[in-house]
């Protein structure tokens, strides 16, 4: 096989034997693309079979000035398909298997801008309630919020998989497993709202440009190109809203963070919140905890006579 058969075996692995979503085999495809540029600019021209590991490092070295999070992003691809390259006899060895992984943040440091449940109220108000637009952002928020779903899980809700009269939806997770998320009476009612008005406008719409029909089940469909919603298009409205509201830093992902902090500081136990996240490991779910834990922490440090700042805003009378 050459590298473009053996590439496009891989592609279909990922896609199809470990379940990856659309935009992360963009991610994945966009990786590669760089790393043959690099080849064949800075190797001889070789191809990414015939690569070093010399090249491989050259090849991170050039990528020291960009961000973690797109670093990381190549160095998995980078990982996974020469584990994969030769797991399937296509090499003699893993050429990247002593390629260091960068140390990524810990995930701790994205939890401390997880927003108040008064700020999360506050944003859910925003959207303008008499405007088709202002009212599918307001569903999207809702259900982000209730229902802890991941953002392409809530874009890829066909209208068939949602009963708000049940309170409950069906989505689509990880690796094509589909669970049944619950919502709060609110959310619903918004749901119920959309469905009825604004879903059929949408629907319209999407005919009036000749947009394919299948893209009609979706519950957030596009009105400009077949399908759903773009993640992008999710993402822009979510950052147009929190910096309203005064929490810039907050994605639709924050939002699902928000969802099982908040749950876990309301007194429900990990286990549940793993179910409604939709998390194979509770390890996973654990980092919630830590939000949590940290405050606790502070105050053993300020209330303990063993802690570091016992005493420092203690007025006693004589």
């Amino acid at each position: 096989m050459n590298p473009t058969q053996v590439l496009e075996a891989y592609l279909f692995h990922l896609k199809h034997e470990r379940g990856l979503s659309a935009n992360s085999l963009i991610a994945t495809f966009q990786a590669q693309r760089t790393w043959e540029m690099w080849l064949r600019l800075e190797a001889h021209n070789r191809n990414w079979m015939q690569a070093t590991t010399q090249d491989l490092q050259g090849f991170l070295r050039s990528r020291a000035h960009l961000t973690d999070q797109t670093n990381s992003v190549t160095r998995w691809h980078l990982k996974s398909l020469y584990q994969w390259l030769e797991r399937e006899g296509h090499a003699l060895a893993n050429l990247a298997f002593s390629l260091e992984t960068k140390t990524r943040t810990p995930r701790i440091n994205h939890l401390r801008f997880i927003p108040t449940p008064a700020q999360v109220q506050n944003l859910l108000q925003l959207p303008d309630k008499t405007t088709v637009t202002g009212i599918q952002d307001r569903v999207m928020l809702e259900l982000l919020y209730a229902t802890g779903v991941r953002a392409m899980e809530l874009l890829t809700i066909q209208t068939h998989c949602v009963w708000p009269s049940e309170r409950r939806a069906a989505v689509q997770g990880k690796g094509g497993k589909e669970r049944l998320v619950v919502m709060n009476d609110t959310a619903a009612h918004w749901l119920k709202l959309y469905l009825r008005g604004v879903h059929p406008v949408l629907v319209r719409r999407r005919r009036h440009e000749h947009l394919p029909v299948q893209g009609d089940k979706y519950l957030f469909p596009s009105v400009k190109k077949p399908g759903t919603l773009a993640y992008n298009v999710l993402r822009r409205r979510v950052k147009k809203y929190a910096v309203e509201a005064g929490i810039p830093l907050l994605t639709p992902h924050g939002l699902r963070h928000a969802f099982a902090t908040h749950l876990y500081q309301g007194g429900a136990d990990l286990r549940s919140i793993q179910l409604l996240l939709g998390h194979e490991n509770l390890c996973t779910t654990s980092i919630y905890t830590q939000t949590l834990t940290q405050h606790l922490k502070d105050l053993i440090e300020r209330h303990h006579p063993r802690g570091i700042w016992f005493g420092e805003h203690d007025v006693r009378r004589n």
